[in-house]
């Protein structure tokens, strides 16, 4: 039981490489979008002039010496955003329509471009679940990237 599950999770990530290596241009393409769509959450640069802070800012060190220790605001807090925090679940349709239809392998490829994209464009967690007859999760948001 054991090897047929692991004979069937490395066909998969066969078949993710494969799938992969196919939609690695429109990827590309498509995290240069989600970069422009999707807003920075997370303030991680440093800025400001405060009184207490993380960092000193040198170029305010020397305006506090010449003012004679008055001006103190020398200090910088990660206060602009520059990283995502999404959560990002995808859907995928696994009903029996989909089956008649042929459109799994389609949908396979829209999820890997989709998956890729947003890992690319490190917009945060991303997982997977499939509904039709019954929901599904097939992959956690806090599992790690999908691969």
């Amino acid at each position: 039981d054991r090897s047929e599950s692991a004979r069937s999770a490395s066909k998969g990530g066969k078949i993710w490489q494969h799938i992969s290596a196919l939609t690695f241009g429109h990827a590309a393409a498509l995290c240069d979008q989600l970069r422009l769509v999707l807003e920075p959450t997370v303030a991680s640069r440093l800025a400001g002039d405060f009184k207490t802070g993380k960092r000193i800012s040198m170029r305010r060190v020397i305006e506090f010496v010449a003012s004679d220790y008055r001006r103190d605001r020398i200090w910088l807090r990660r206060v602009r955003p520059e990283k995502r925090a999404y959560d990002v679940l995808i859907a995928i349709d696994d009903s029996e329509s989909m089956a008649d239809t042929g459109a799994g392998p389609l949908a396979l490829e829209a999820l890997c471009l989709l998956v890729t994209a947003l890992q690319r464009a490190e917009a945060g967690r991303v997982g997977v679940c499939s509904f039709g007859s019954s929901p599904l999760l097939l992959h956690d948001l806090s599992a790690g990237p999908v691969d």
